[in-house]
């Protein structure tokens, strides 16, 4: 068997290492980048947030189109992203949440790398590589496939009881062969281990839609929203009053976003982030509402949700670091730059043990 396990994980790592290490490159430059952004970005004014009215009337004002979400930029609630599109595709506005004041703005469109949201375009490549739903698929199947070379790794590198000493003592790897095999085995020990966590989070993330109606159909699972579209919106209710209708059913939760309503999908959906939450910052309790009465039509609250919804909601908490806090984001962090060496060692080691043969 264990021969069988060594060729599957080495014609994974020939077929889709190099995927891999673009994966794990993005996957640890995004772990800070918010971070990064609030240490460059100016200075914004703290206090509380403006009616969202406002803000929405300022960016329609200044842009002539429509806004279509409005969105807390991270944790710090004080800078709000707003995302409208025009012929050339979508576009996002940054303001002060406590004036309402546009601080920035900047392309949202994968096609413009690097023109004026050079994290997205990291994000989208990624996520799927910039082929839109075709890549996710891939990137969702290259993370099954992770998983296999991850759990055949640690199966023939892990260590009897009496061998750990052996497999962490660096000392005794002599040769070039046997440094490269003992750094790849003690590499893939930490770095697969940790993976085989957090990996699981981004297929879920990928193929949510069909795992959660899969789920469903087996234990108690609550699932989305889903509207039904109508010919054309009329009469909207303002965005305030659907606001202060979320916010009284969850008086304690923090505003996230606002996805504004069309007539594809004519609800308002409010989302909020309650304290007992897992995601850091960025909550999944929601409100549904009718667009045109304000009535609530949904309501999430991941506290009391069935143990199937919550742990798909930590989902991203877990791909992403955040739910061990600063020192799960740095070990993520390393483990995703690890992914490269791991290539590079792996496919080292094998051509030269063919070479010596």
């Amino acid at each position: 068997m264990r021969p069988t396990l060594f060729r599957v994980h080495l014609w994974l790592g020939f077929i889709v290492g190099l995927l891999w290490a673009l994966q794990g490159l993005t996957g640890a430059m995004l772990v800070f980048h918010r971070d990064i952004d609030r240490w460059v970005r100016p200075p914004v004014e703290a206090g509380p947030m403006v009616p969202v009215g406002r803000i929405v009337a300022v960016a329609e004002a200044r842009t002539g189109r429509p806004v279509q979400m409005v969105a807390i930029a991270d944790g710090h609630g004080d800078l709000l992203n707003v995302h409208y599109a025009d012929d050339a595709g979508p576009k996002l506005l940054q303001s002060e949440a406590s004036t309402g004041r546009v601080v920035g703005a900047g392309d949202y469109d994968p096609a413009t790398p690097f023109a004026g949201s050079g994290w997205r375009w990291l994000y989208l490549l990624h996520e799927s590589l910039l082929l839109h739903d075709r890549g996710e698929t891939l990137i969702g199947l290259s993370g099954i496939l992770l998983l296999t070379a991850l759990g055949t790794g640690l199966w023939i590198g892990w260590p009897k009881w009496r061998q750990w000493r052996f497999a962490l003592d660096w000392r005794r790897w002599r040769s070039v062969r046997a440094r490269l095999f003992g750094w790849h085995r003690l590499s893939g020990l930490v770095v697969g281990t940790i993976l085989f966590i957090t990996v699981p989070g981004g297929v879920w993330m990928i193929f949510a839609a069909e795992l959660r109606s899969a789920v469903a159909g087996v234990v108690p699972h609550q699932l989305p929203y889903k509207a039904q579209p109508v010919p054309k919106l009329v009469s909207v209710v303002a965005p305030d009053a659907v606001l202060q209708t979320a916010r009284a059913t969850f008086p304690n939760a923090d505003f996230v976003r606002l996805t504004m309503p069309t007539p594809k999908a004519p609800v308002y959906t409010v989302r909020l982030r309650q304290p007992d939450e897992t995601r850091v910052w960025s909550g999944v309790t929601s409100v549904t509402l009718d667009a045109q009465t304000g009535r609530t039509l949904d309501v999430y609250d991941p506290t009391r949700a069935p143990l199937s919804n919550r742990l798909a909601d930590a989902a991203f908490s877990v791909h992403s670091g955040e739910l061990a806090g600063l020192p799960g984001r740095i070990l993520l962090m390393l483990a995703g730059l690890a992914l490269p060496a791991l290539y590079v060692t792996g496919i080292w080691a094998w051509w030269r043990k063919r070479r010596r043969s």
